[in-house]
């Protein structure tokens, strides 16, 4: 998408669900934008303090980018790295990138001030970022034309998890195509916006070892964990651990270290290169409600310039062929659209409601 230690997991949620505050109204930064999202050419250039050479005295001499870590860390940095120079060239000033280790410490970065931007935070960390630390949503990605995702439920388990006969549909990777199975309906959406579709289905987890993906994933572990709650169950009872990947969950089913796992939709892609049957060894069975795209935030105290022209250079990065390869590197990225904080609220309530069933 480690060790089954459900009380450790339950004591974090507990307490990042604690700091936050859904009551904190946050003003959402104006970002230029024609109807269909594209930046404003028709702004002068000499409004852009980069293009002048004139930097507002109160900017800082440097920001620090910091990016919600991912399953390869070491090629994220890379990435961040190239990023960050991108967003300098636009903005005139100095771009650090950072990626912590974990996902409270991109929210930490930001309350302590040693960290200025927060990119590729998912839904949840973005209403935490906003709750705890004060930060400002400014963009939301988009992926396939689409600013919704799901969590999705798989098996390798049919008989038990599929109502009926699972279905193939057929992918291409790379010029070679892959067979990928699917039950309950789930084939027949075409967008993520059709979700819920076969969470009956979790009717039959029982005892069976199911793997998360991380604390504090969206979709590999607060969505999912919220509709096991809703179906009856007490966390605390089932064989539930971390894999701390979205692939890795789907591979923790593959080798059977599991039954059934979840992970974004659809991170068997991310394996067909080397697990050539896994999406027939691994099944979709159900699709969670929608989930708000990821999206990039920042210091709410930076100067109201500042964060308008960290959002007009994200975008300008983003609609450049050939910078905007490194967001795709890094998120899957295709573009943004202006972050509206609203976006966000199922994400914290989902995550609220969570932490108080599990207080």
């Amino acid at each position: 998408m480690k060790s089954r230690k459900w009380a450790a997991f339950l004591a974090a949620s507990m307490i990042l669900a604690a700091c936050g505050n859904g009551d904190d109204a946050v003003d959402e930064p104006e970002v230029d934008e024609t109807e269909d999202g594209e930046l404003d050419e028709s702004d002068d250039a000499e409004e852009d303090p980069a293009a002048s050479g004139e930097v507002p005295a109160d900017w800082p001499e440097e920001l620090v980018l910091t990016l919600q870590p991912a399953e390869n860390p070491e090629a994220l940095i890379d990435d961040a790295d190239v990023l960050a120079g991108l967003l300098a060239d636009r903005l005139g000033i100095d771009v650090s990138a950072t990626v912590p280790d974990d996902y409270q410490a991109v929210i930490v970065g930001l309350q302590t001030g040693a960290a200025d931007i927060g990119g590729g935070f998912g839904p949840v960390n973005v209403a935490r970022a906003m709750d705890q630390a004060g930060a400002e949503p400014i963009l939301q990605s988009e992926r396939f034309g689409e600013f919704l995702y799901v969590s999705q439920w798989f098996t390798n388990d049919p008989d038990t998890f599929c109502s009926d006969e699972p279905v193939e549909e057929i992918y291409e990777e790379d010029g070679e195509e892959y067979t990928m199975l699917f039950c309950n309906g789930v084939n027949e959406a075409e967008t993520s916006e059709e979700g819920p579709i076969g969470l009956d289905a979790l009717a039959d987890v029982g005892d069976v070892p199911i793997s998360f993906v991380s604390e504090g994933s969206a979709s590999g572990q607060v969505f999912p964990a919220f509709g096991l709650i809703e179906a009856g169950y007490d966390l605390g009872e089932l064989d539930t651990f971390t894999s701390g990947g979205h692939p890795e969950s789907v591979l923790s089913v593959y080798n059977d270290d599991a039954t059934v796992g979840v992970s974004y939709n659809d991170a068997r892609e991310d394996l067909v290169g080397e697990f050539a049957d896994v999406g027939e060894q691994v099944v979709v069975f159900a699709w969670s409600a929608p989930i708000p795209n990821d999206g990039f935030v920042v210091r709410g105290d930076l100067p109201d310039d500042l964060k308008q022209a960290i959002a007009d250079g994200l975008l300008d990065i983003a609609q450049d062929e050939q910078d905007g390869a490194v967001l795709l590197e890094l998120y899957n990225i295709d573009g943004f659209r202006p972050a509206d904080p609203a976006d966000f609220d199922n994400a914290r309530q989902v995550d609220q409601e969570l932490g108080e069933l599990l207080g």
